[in-house]
């Protein structure tokens, strides 16, 4: 059983999808109909911290950005149980998502504060506006479906971009995200059953730009690469302009159509990351 816990292909996809997709369920049971079904989505933050405590061991105090990472996401799920649990809705639950984001940043780079250069703080500011659309956008779709594949494929964009000449941990880490995520997406197709509640979408924002700073601040990873995953967060107002997609209106449907275009999205932000990489290794 240890062995099997302790292979990385277990940690960062069978695990944390079986344990979000039973949890699920289980939470719904355990406190019922409307309490249970807003706090359904913290099953994707317990199956991926289950698999992160796997992945790395905590560490206290934490000294490394990756150290830091599960206190972060322990706190991002408090607080989004609080607010799951009082059925808060509109500016307060983005506005709390978002300065969560603004703690992750300032945990992991204020360390290297007086380093950052011109260039640094560019990037700073960039993660800072992508954090308040993620926040916006899942805010806005926690009833629909649609929140739940934004951050489905963002996670398994910033996994697969870490892949490429940058962190085979931070990838790990991206793909239990997905792979959580995907556990309970499976309980909302082909009709939605649970809103993504702020335990999930708190968790999942939360960590996402924690290895996204660490993936430009730490790593040789594309950020070309990173900012081409933003569009994520747009996938059902582009099926809605697109022709020949904004026609499909049927829940399940419409569904497998945003995760088409995220799929796609993915795909292009990775293979710039490949090209990008070949081009860096060469020489050119």
């Amino acid at each position: 059983m240890s062995s099997l816990l302790n292979n990385p292909t277990i940690q960062s996809s069978l695990l944390p999808l079986l344990l979000a997709l039973g949890l699920t369920g289980l939470i719904r049971a355990a406190f019922g109909a409307q309490h249970g079904g807003r706090l359904a989505s913290a099953a994707i933050a317990i199956g991926f911290i289950a698999s992160l405590v796997l992945i790395q061991t905590p560490v206290f105090p934490a000294r490394s950005a990756s150290q830091k990472l599960p206190y972060l996401v322990a706190l991002a799920l408090l607080l989004g149980l609080i607010v799951d649990s009082l059925n808060l809705r509109g500016r307060t639950v983005q506005l709390i998502g978002f300065l969560l984001s603004l703690t992750a940043l300032g945990w992991l780079l204020g360390s290297r504060i007086n380093r950052i250069d011109l260039a640094g703080w560019a990037l700073i500011l960039l993660l800072i506006a992508v954090a308040w659309l993620a926040s916006w956008r899942s805010s806005v779709a926690r009833e629909r479906i649609d929140g739940g594949i934004m951050l489905l494929f963002a996670c398994g964009g910033v996994g697969a971009i870490s892949l490429i000449g940058a962190s085979a941990s931070i990838a790990q880490t991206g793909f239990a995200m997905m792979a959580a995520c995907g556990g309970f997406l499976l309980w909302n197709w082909p009709r939605l059953r649970f809103a993504l509640g702020a335990s999930a979408h708190y968790v999942l924002i939360t960590a996402l730009v924690a290895l996204c700073a660490q993936l430009l601040f730490f790593t040789k990873a594309s950020g070309w690469a990173l900012l081409l995953l933003t569009p994520m967060l747009l996938i059902d107002r582009l099926q809605a302009q697109l022709p020949g997609l904004r026609n499909i209106t049927h829940p399940a449907a419409r569904a497998l159509c945003l995760a088409g275009l995220g799929a796609l999205i993915c795909a292009l932000a990775v293979g710039v990351a490949l090209l990008l990489s070949r081009s860096s290794a060469s020489g050119y």
